[in-house]
């Protein structure tokens, strides 16, 4: 996700500069319209990622979809590495997006479902933490590598990650549901490394549908019309929106940008490596947070921090409108940026796999691709409007903007989201319905 931030600084340098070339591949020729296409195409290929990566994981297995991924993912990566125009690019571009939205839809249903109860929360967050590693890894090569070759990385580590899945047994509630009780108590054992399984054995039997050879997606849609799986969904879905529009992605992809804007000459880099430093302590942070603090003050209290960074933020970037400029309006973007992403990193980013993990019913994978597509069409929207956003509403109302919703949040969290934390899944499941027998 943090690619293009780094990416499209070089490739307009590249284009600037007279003289040979760095790499062997021609110079890419783009604008600044084409490379807002770059940077957004890969939620392209996420919001159809999702849907596949929904129905694979309901048919072939979270585990063995999540390692298959790797194999588009490489293929995009290494289209990108040796692309000769703006055209190619994209279309790798794309193609990555495709697959780690494959990986995306199941990972954190797969994390839920290995994990146990009290470590569920724990181990949700480490999905977000380890998205913010990575950007924080491309920002760091991408400060002292030429994009083509900063771009090497993630095909070996992807490579690396199918290795080590071959390892690891497949879900134990998929498992159960289609390979029968023998296969999911065996795989039960070697997660736990104890033979004492039968209780959270008795559990999973007790949550998941009755389905021999799991819901399609058809079925899975047709049952939105029941209050226990409609519930949830939307509940998500709304969380979701609520967090992307906030602008935590828009910051992501055009970070050394952004900061450019805000009149931090020649340190763009090294600003941007800081604020994804933070975040990744924000994300360790929030392993601790989403242990002992309920979910719902969490999520209030970091989506207030953002509101208020984005909030002091627009006022500094009005101020640099109206003529005002000193070393105080050029240190405190940093200062608000920093808080935003470590809030975000800390809170409001992990939850969100968390209620994903958590709310939806472990058989309803197929909803949670829908769930991330949707996502992903917000990120894509956001991402793809904000250099739009800047030039109609100028910084100052952009960030203005961002800080309304991160703050119109709360009201969604403080009315209608349950509180999760210490719950199994199967009493999450009754928290939306009377009867849970009802809808099994």
């Amino acid at each position: 996700m943090g690619f293009s931030a780094v990416a499209i600084p070089d490739i307009k340098q590249e284009w600037k500069i007279k003289g040979n070339s760095t790499s062997f591949l021609p110079r890419i020729e783009a604008s600044d319209e084409e490379l807002s296409w770059f940077a957004s195409s890969v939620n392209l290929g996420q919001i159809l990622g999702c849907l596949i990566g929904g129905y694979c994981g309901g048919r072939f297995g979270p585990k063995r979809t999540v390692m298959f991924s790797g194999i588009p993912a490489i293929l995009g990566w290494l289209c990108i590495v040796f692309s000769p125009n703006i055209g190619s690019l994209i279309t790798g571009r794309v193609v990555c997006g495709f697959s780690s939205s494959i990986l995306s839809a199941n990972c954190s249903m797969l994390v839920a479902q290995y994990s146990s109860k009290q470590r569920r929360g724990a181990f949700l967050s480490l999905f977000a933490l380890m998205i913010g590693i990575g950007i924080l890894f491309s920002y760091s090569i991408g400060s002292g590598l030429q994009w083509r070759y900063a771009a090497i990385f993630p095909p070996i580590l992807y490579g690396a990650m199918m290795i080590g899945l071959i390892f690891v047994p497949e879900s134990p509630i998929w498992l159960l549901s289609h390979r029968g009780k023998k296969e999911a108590t065996g795989a039960l054992c070697w997660l736990r490394a104890s033979n004492e399984v039968n209780e959270e054995l008795s559990d999973l039997e007790q949550s998941r549908e009755k389905q021999k050879d799991g819901l399609t997606m058809t079925q899975a849609v047709q049952n939105l019309s029941r209050s226990d799986i409609r519930k949830p969904f939307l509940l998500i879905t709304t969380n979701f929106f609520f967090v992307m529009f906030a602008g935590p992605f828009a910051m992501i992809f055009y970070a050394i940008q952004i900061f450019q804007d805000s009149g931090i000459d020649g340190n763009e880099h090294l600003a941007a490596i800081v604020v994804a430093v933070i975040r990744v302590l924000g994300g360790i942070l929030a392993i601790f947070l989403i242990q002992k603090m309920p979910r719902i003050r969490l999520a209030m209290l970091t989506m207030t921090l953002m509101s208020i960074s984005m909030a002091v933020l627009g006022t500094i970037m009005y101020l640099k409108a109206l003529g005002y400029d000193n070393m105080s309006l050029r240190i405190l973007p940093i200062l608000c940026i920093t808080l935003y992403m470590f809030s975000f990193g800390a809170g409001a980013g992990p939850l969100q796999w968390v209620f994903v993990g958590e709310l939806l019913p472990p058989e309803y994978k197929v909803l949670s691709g829908i769930i991330t597509s949707l996502a992903t069409m917000s990120i894509f929207i956001i991402t793809k409007i904000f250099p739009n956003l800047m030039d109609v509403l100028r910084p100052y109302g952009t960030y203005w903007l961002f800080a309304a919703i991160s703050f119109g949040s709360n009201i969604f969290y403080a009315t209608l989201m349950p509180e999760t934390r210490g719950l199994s899944m199967f009493e999450i499941r009754k928290l939306f319905v009377g009867n849970v027998d009802n809808c099994r």
